[in-house]
C-alpha cells in the first residue's frame, strides 16, 4: 500500500492481490448488508469489491477510527446497497483500475470523491466522445477530474459530465504542488475543488473536496 495526503484527505492506493488476507468473515463485520452485496458479485469485481473494503478499514483504522468500522450503501433513493460507502465521522470515495484499488478518506463531514484510470486507457478515452460536443473532449487527466468532482457532489451519474465546467482556481509555482481546479457542477452553489496528484505508476489519479 502506499499512500499520500491532499487537502486533509489521506488517499492511498494497493493492488488487489495484495489484500487477499481480508475475508468474508472481515467484510461481515463491516455490516451485513456488504457481505450480502459482495456475494451477488463474481470474479475481479468481487475480488476488487472486498480488497476496497479492506483499504477502507485499513484506513479509517490508521487514522484514529477504531477497530470496529461498520460500512453503509444503502441507496438514499431505493435502498438498495449500490451507494458511495459511509462510515460514521468519515468521509469516504473508492475508485477502481483493473488490478488496482484507490481510496481517499477523511474525517469530518466535507464531501471527497476520487478517481483512478489506468494511463493506457486509450478506449476509454475514446468512449468519452459522444458525451460532449465537437473539440470538447477531456484528456485522461481532465476525465478523472471530472469523475473526481462528480463523486465529491454525491449525485454520480445523474450529472451529465459534459454540464461539468472546470477551471484553474489558482497558479501554484513549479515544485510547490498540484494545480488545483475549481469544478462548477450544475445545481449546486458552491465549486468543488479537484486536482489531479502523484499516484500509482501507469496511472491517473485525481481527487475532489466539496
Amino acid at each position: 500500500m502506499e499512500e499520500i495526503t491532499w487537502h486533509g484527505a489521506t488517499i492511498a492506493w494497493a493492488r488487489v492481490a495484495d489484500l487477499g488476507d481480508f475475508t468474508e468473515a472481515d467484510l461481515a463485520a463491516m455490516g451485513e448488508r456488504q457481505l450480502a452485496r459482495y456475494r451477488q458479485l463474481s470474479g475481479a469485481r468481487a475480488a476488487g469489491f472486498l480488497a476496497g473494503r479492506a483499504l477502507i478499514r485499513t484506513l479509517v483504522v490508521g487514522l484514529g477510527g477504531g477497530d470496529d468500522v461498520p460500512l453503509d450503501s444503502s441507496c438514499a433513493r431505493c435502498g438498495e446497497d449500490h451507494a458511495a460507502p459511509r462510515t460514521p465521522g468519515f468521509v469516504l470515495s473508492v475508485s477502481h483500475a483493473e488490478d488496482l484499488v484507490a481510496v481517499a478518506v477523511s474525517r469530518g463531514s466535507t464531501p471527497l470523491g476520487v478517481d483512478l484510470e489506468r494511463n493506457s486507457a486509450e478506449d476509454r478515452v475514446a468512449e468519452l466522445g459522444p458525451m460532449f460536443p465537437a473539440g470538447s473532449t477531456p484528456d485522461l487527466a481532465g476525465w478523472t477530474r471530472i469523475e473526481a468532482a462528480v463523486k465529491a457532489d454525491g449525485r454520480g451519474v445523474e450529472i451529465d459530465p459534459n454540464t461539468v465546467r472546470l477551471e484553474p482556481a489558482r497558479s501554484v509555482p513549479q515544485g510547490a504542488g498540484p494545480l488545483v481546479w475549481s469544478a462548477v457542477l450544475p445545481g449546486r452553489r458552491s465549486p468543488v475543488q479537484v486536482a489531479t496528484l502523484p499516484g500509482p505508476d501507469g496511472h491517473t489519479l485525481s481527487v475532489a473536496r466539496g
